[in-house]
């Protein structure tokens, strides 16, 4: 599709942020909208407040004879599923679906990074574009980071690098966004109470290079071995980050980060002197610097590197991702509630240079918990398990110190009781939040809330 051909559009899924973005765009565009949501008018009354007045609003519809009105393309929101029958009956009928980001893109000028991966995206995406303000470029930060792209492309201009974050679900419906420079940063069981098989959710998420050229970069965990593989498929150039060989273009070794060069190694930073903490904040670390400098070589500019070390040095990290709240009496706490799969957790575990009592627990995610266990053998002086999936989570992991709690506070007061002086508290669920909490933001603000009670004495553990 062109920028032009978007005449009668649907946007199926009305949110404060893509429906909301994606609606006003297209009607401002003079283009002929609808919305079409499966809550009621009343449900969504704020949000419908906000759109543009031109805006047809179908509420508490989603049925597939909507599309009978004839529209040139729909615009689906990344929360709803493309299985739903409104969709499944708009592919059939040869209608295209596009992903808010594709939209986006045909208007979008200057160039343009994507970031996907099961975890880490967010902070790789806030850094990248660190890194580029502090090199003086014009960017921007969107995407699934909670910026609709749509909603910065009047900001736009040839200068622009827009970093863009993208999840699996905003690249299943992309056909034909092209990022100059691209980022994968691992793939690992997730969401498989959305997709039906872990081979459907890593191609959702390879999707992001599938446009690229040879002019065109793909960055990759050197790690991750089905990625390794996967990526001979891109026509772009690749380039690796590692923390466990020397074989990245990009690698860590002994608190350094190294650039590979022709062979030759060359040291970039101390990995002391940054503010993340972490192995996975390394890796995430050494993605961005390689998808700032790849922006920069395609455009035929001068890479500075004092600058960049001095932008990873700087930037203070994102909340709730392995983010030190303090330490109280000799105990170390880190809020890593983002952690909502195994590998974020085995990241955070591996992180861990003392022994830690670990916070688990939540809405489970059809994952295979029990991958969790060799890495909590030494690192985890106790689990203490929160939420619906207390149960299940005791018998899988019976060969380790369980103990029930009711609540964030009484598990932090349980934390200290079966902790040590130097140990550290991890908040690292592995889990959804939505169980008890409305999101993981909610689920880190308690867990920082009970620390700050602990510290004024307010939360009584012995």
């Amino acid at each position: 599709m062109v920028a032009g051909s978007f005449k009668k559009v649907l946007v199926v899924g009305l949110g404060f942020r893509t429906g909301l973005a994606a609606s006003n765009f297209l009607a401002r565009r003079g283009a002929d909208v609808s919305v079409s949501d499966n809550k009621s008018a009343g449900e969504l009354a704020d949000v419908i407040a906000g759109l543009d007045k031109r805006v047809k609003v179908l509420a508490g519809e989603q049925n597939p004879r909507i599309l009978d009105e004839g529209f040139d393309c729909v615009v689906l929101s990344p929360g709803v599923p493309k299985k739903i029958p409104l969709i499944a009956s708009a592919i059939e009928r040869k209608i295209p679906v596009l992903a808010e980001i594709e939209l986006a893109s045909y208007f979008l000028k200057g160039s343009i990074i994507a970031i996907t991966g099961t975890d880490g995206k967010t902070t790789t995406t806030s850094l990248t574009q660190y890194i580029l303000e502090t090199l003086g470029f014009h960017s921007f930060a969107a995407g699934n980071i909670g910026i609709p792209l749509i909603s910065l492309v009047d900001e736009s201009n040839d200068d622009t690098v827009t970093v863009v974050e993208m999840s699996s679900y905003q690249l299943e419906t992309i056909n034909s966004f092209r990022p100059d420079a691209a980022a994968i940063l691992n793939i690992t069981p997730d969401h498989l109470d959305r997709y039906d098989s872990m081979d459907e959710y890593f191609a959702a998420k390879m999707r992001i290079t599938m446009n690229q050229t040879e002019d065109d970069f793909l960055i990759y965990n050197f790690d991750d071995t089905s990625l390794s593989e996967a990526v001979k498929k891109s026509k772009a150039k690749t380039l690796s980050f590692s923390i466990d060989t020397r074989d990245g273009d990009i690698f860590y070794k002994d608190d350094i980060i190294f650039f590979k060069n022709s062979g030759e190694r060359r040291p970039f930073m101390k990995t002391k002197n940054m503010f993340l903490v972490g192995l996975h904040n390394i890796q995430n670390s050494m993605a961005a610097i390689l998808l700032v400098k790849s922006v920069i070589d395609k455009r035929g500019g001068e890479f500075d590197c004092d600058k960049a070390v001095l932008a990873c040095s700087s930037f203070k990290g994102m909340p709730h991702r392995m983010e030190p709240l303090g330490v109280f009496q000799g105990r170390t706490f880190l809020n890593d509630s983002k952690a909502t799969t195994v590998g974020a957790v085995t990241m955070a575990l591996r992180s861990l240079i003392v022994p830690g009592i670990l916070i688990l627990g939540g809405q489970t995610k059809g994952d295979d918990y029990s991958r969790l266990s060799p890495c909590l053998r030494g690192a985890a002086r106790a689990i203490i398990l929160i939420g619906e999936s207390q149960r299940e989570f005791a018998e899988i992991f019976k060969e380790h110190n369980c103990v029930l709690a009711d609540g964030m506070d009484d598990a932090v007061i349980k934390a200290m009781r079966e902790s040590l002086d130097g140990d550290a508290v991890l908040l690292s669920p592995a889990c959804a939040s939505f169980d008890m909490f409305k999101n993981f933001e909610e689920r880190g603000d308690a867990f920082r809330e009970a620390f700050e009670k602990l510290k004024s004495g307010e939360l009584k553990w012995n």
